[in-house]
C-alpha cells in the first residue's frame, strides 16, 4: 500500500491519495479518524438529500447499524465547528461517538470470495471546518473531489469541428 498525503496551501482539505494492490483474506480495511467533536449525530449524504443518524449505540438498533451506507461526504459537527470526510468511491462508513471510520477494502469469503481483490486507486478527503456541513460548503468540496478539473492539449493541425465550442469565454469582463 502506499498513500500520498496532500495539504494544500489555498484549500481547506487533506487528500489521502491511496494505492494498494489487495489480497487478503477475512480483512476489512478502514480509514479511521478520531476527532474532537461531540455530537449526537452525523450527517451522510445519500440520493437526492443528506440523513442525519445517531453516533451513539445506545439501542440494538443502533448496535446492528455497525456501518451505514452514504454517497460522496460525511459530515461531523457541533455547534460553530466540523470535520467532514469526503471519497471518491468508498460508499461505507461509521461514525461511533467521535471517531470516523470510512471503509477502504474488504476481504470477504461469501458470496464472493474474489470481491476487492487486485489494484485499487482511490482518495479520500479530511475537511475541518466552521459551521456545519451547510455553510462550510461540504457539498462542493465532495463534488470537486469526485469531479476534478481537467486540461485538454489541442493541436494545430486538427481540423475545424461542425460542432459548437463546448465553453465559451468573454474577452470584455
Amino acid at each position: 500500500m502506499t498513500q500520498k498525503i496532500i495539504i494544500y496551501r489555498d484549500a481547506p482539505r487533506i487528500d489521502f491519495e491511496t494505492e494498494v494492490d489487495w489480497q487478503e483474506n477475512l480483512v476489512l480495511l478502514k480509514a479511521v479518524f478520531p476527532v474532537q467533536i461531540r455530537s449526537p449525530h452525523a450527517t451522510f449524504e445519500i440520493q437526492f438529500g443528506a440523513i442525519e443518524r445517531a453516533t451513539h449505540r445506545n439501542t440494538p438498533y443502533d448496535r446492528a447499524r455497525f456501518e451505514v451506507p452514504h454517497l460522496r461526504w460525511a459530515d461531523l459537527s457541533e455547534g460553530n465547528y466540523g470535520v467532514a470526510l469526503a471519497n471518491d468511491s468508498k460508499y461505507g462508513i461509521d461514525v461511533e461517538n467521535n471517531v470516523m471510520r470510512l471503509s477502504l477494502l474488504r476481504a470477504p469469503t461469501s458470496p464472493d470470495k474474489t470481491a476487492d481483490k487486485g489494484p485499487h486507486k482511490f482518495t479520500y478527503s479530511l475537511l475541518p471546518h466552521p459551521g456545519d456541513w451547510r455553510s462550510a460548503e461540504v457539498v462542493r468540496h465532495a463534488l470537486e473531489l469526485n469531479t476534478p478539473l481537467r486540461g485538454l492539449e489541442s493541436c494545430e493541425q486538427c481540423r475545424p469541428s461542425a460542432l459548437p465550442p463546448f465553453l465559451d469565454t468573454c474577452r470584455q469582463v
